[in-house]
């Protein structure tokens, strides 16, 4: 009897470790989320540990960079109108509580300085005058195309929001690493309306990839479309996008591909984030 039960147990083990070795190489990876804007270099979200997001408003700017500075997060800064004293931040995106990967983004909206006003009196009258603010610099009616061929799609979105245009996004059959730019609808150097938006051609990488719908994160905030993006097995990119609508302010305006339309699974889809244009 002890014999059998020894080799009953021998049999055991075999199947265990048969198991280990067919499975342990079939584990699904899981995407992850990159957040970049126009005013920084892109930083990669690595998979791993989620770190929950403090609650900053109401500190200063160098109070909350070291805070998010010691949870291992970065942060952007938008300058916005507000009756709070200059340098206090007034919110942030996404919210505190939000979980971001070690490495993660978090927007920072702070109270810019009151404009000066400047009075000056004259010798025949008493009521002092307020001098007219100066008129605000003219906007760029044209815009110059970067060359972001074979470059990365985070590095050619980065480039081409930088340089005033829109990014689109279109996903082809190619060999080269997920995500390298393969072909720009305009060559570098062309003059473009500003805020147009231009092709850029980005490969599906080697390999057959299963085919993923791209869900609708339009109007969403930006921690939704995080957790959209990631439902759907993709990953998300972000530039900020000038609004003049509060509605629109920390929600997504736009995106690419639209929903809808197909991408590579673990492919990086592009949103833009509505930032509130004073």
């Amino acid at each position: 009897m002890l014999l059998g039960i020894v080799a009953i147990l021998l049999v055991a083990a075999g199947i265990a470790i048969a198991w280990y070795l067919i499975h342990r190489s079939h584990t699904k990876a899981q995407p992850t989320t990159v957040l970049v804007t126009t005013s920084r270099t892109p930083t990669a979200v690595p998979a791993g540990a989620r770190i929950a997001v403090p609650a900053l408003a109401g500190q200063s700017l160098a109070d909350a960079k070291t805070n998010l500075k010691q949870l291992g997060l970065d942060a952007t800064v938008r300058q916005v109108a507000s009756t709070k004293p200059a340098g206090t931040v007034i919110s942030q995106v996404p919210a505190a509580g939000s979980k971001l990967a070690k490495g993660g983004v978090v927007d920072l909206s702070v109270a810019k300085a009151a404009a000066t006003q400047t009075t000056s009196t004259t010798t025949s009258a008493t009521t002092p005058t307020t001098t007219a603010a100066a008129p605000a610099p003219a906007q760029p009616q044209t815009a110059t195309m970067p060359n972001v061929a074979s470059q990365t799609e985070i590095d050619a979105v980065q480039a081409i929001g930088q340089a005033g245009l829109l990014p689109s996004l279109a996903f082809v059959p190619n060999d080269d690493t997920l995500g390298t730019v393969e072909g720009q609808a305009k060559a570098a150097g062309s003059q473009l309306p500003a805020k147009s938006h231009v092709q850029i051609n980005i490969s599906t990488g080697p390999g057959q990839k299963p085919e993923e719908r791209v869900p609708n994160a339009v109007g969403q905030t930006l921690q939704a479309a995080v957790s959209a993006m990631q439902g759907a097995h993709l990953r998300l990119i972000y530039l900020r996008y000038p609004v003049t609508s509060q509605s629109q302010a920390g929600k997504i305006v736009q995106q690419s591909p639209l929903a809808g339309g197909q991408a590579p699974q673990n492919a990086q889809v592009l949103v833009f984030l509505g930032a509130l244009e004073k």
